[in-house]
């Protein structure tokens, strides 16, 4: 799932949903956000003229909790696997007859909103000074900040368009009060040749088979995990189970897991405790424990692979 298809395909959905819906949806929406300093989504959307030239076109739109499938069908799963709260909706125009379209996302917690936008950005676009993270791509920006992602996307690659990207996403940036780091699974990726752009948290198994698909869910029930490219077509995957008792149990299902599968055919034992795979595509899969974390590196090069997962260990 591309995020530009993922972001076109949401436009047209709640550009045709029903205003009856709307205002139902957005009544239970717009109640104070638990724990935090911001009030309501409402708040984050900017008044005409708050980003110069731009106003609103058309009604907020809200939806909370499940009702996420209503606006985005067949891709809410990935957002309630993250941990999806709420989204609001609004349109922007300006004078010249250029539009664009606003989604921000509450997440509950801020390594969701990380999360998810690692998951939308492509990595091919450009980074600019927006919240904790943006990504500027054609017509698309995507950012994040505290508990909060910002979609952004315009119906042509004008400049003028562009330019109202940045200048809405601006507004809106400066408008939320929570900020946050990236979550320290991150930092565990080794720096040298990983690329910019590459990394993705991942919060489960929806997450993880885009990244890289197992026959099973045995031994896949991390708590949270990172991954990041190396070179090209090779990875490096880092999941964490949260103790060493759980990574055990874990280790020992995914080994048989993996050994039981005819789509991984087992290479060798390359290091005590340590598991090498040639999948079904002709790459090499290095496993190996470490700590509360096991780790797996996928490379066309099986000393690629198991190169990665010694440097992360």
């Amino acid at each position: 799932m591309s995020s530009r298809g993922t972001e076109a395909a949401g436009c047209e959905r709640h550009r045709g949903a029903a205003i009856a819906m709307t205002v139902f949806l957005a009544a239970g929406a717009w109640a104070d956000t638990a724990g935090s300093g911001q009030k309501t989504l409402e708040t984050l959307l900017p008044a005409d003229g708050a980003a110069p030239g731009w106003s609103r076109d058309g009604e907020p739109q809200a939806f909370a909790g499940e009702d996420l499938y209503i606006y985005i069908n067949g891709g809410a799963e990935i957002y309630q696997e993250y941990g999806f709260r709420r989204v609001v909706i609004q349109d922007y125009k300006n004078a010249a007859g250029r539009s664009l379209s606003l989604e921000i996302f509450e997440m509950e917690t801020p390594a969701a909103a990380f999360g998810m936008f690692t998951f939308k950005r492509s990595g091919q676009g450009q980074d600019v000074p927006i919240g904790s993270g943006a990504e500027l791509e054609d017509y698309y920006l995507n950012f994040w900040k505290g508990r909060y992602l910002a979609t952004l996307t315009g119906f042509d690659e004008s400049a003028e368009t562009v330019a109202g990207l940045m200048a809405v996403g601006g507004r809106v940036e400066a408008m939320i009060m929570d900020t946050a780091d990236p979550p320290p699974l991150v930092a565990s990726l080794p720096g040298e040749g990983l690329r910019p752009g590459s990394v993705k948290y991942l919060r489960g198994l929806l997450g993880l088979n885009n990244v890289y698909p197992f026959p099973s869910a045995h031994g896949l029930g991390f708590a949270a995990a990172v991954k990041g490219n190396y070179g090209e077509g090779s990875f490096l995957v880092v999941m964490d189970y949260g103790s060493d008792a759980a990574r055990e149990t874990a280790w020992d299902e995914l080994r048989a897991a993996l050994e039981g599968s005819d789509k991984f055919e087992k290479v060798r034992a390359p290091a005590a405790g340590s598991m090498l795979f040639r999948d079904s595509k002709g790459r090499y899969a290095a496993f190996a424990p470490s700590g509360a974390r096991i780790v797996f590196g996928v490379s066309s090069d099986p000393s690629a692979s198991l190169l990665l997962v010694a440097q992360s260990r």
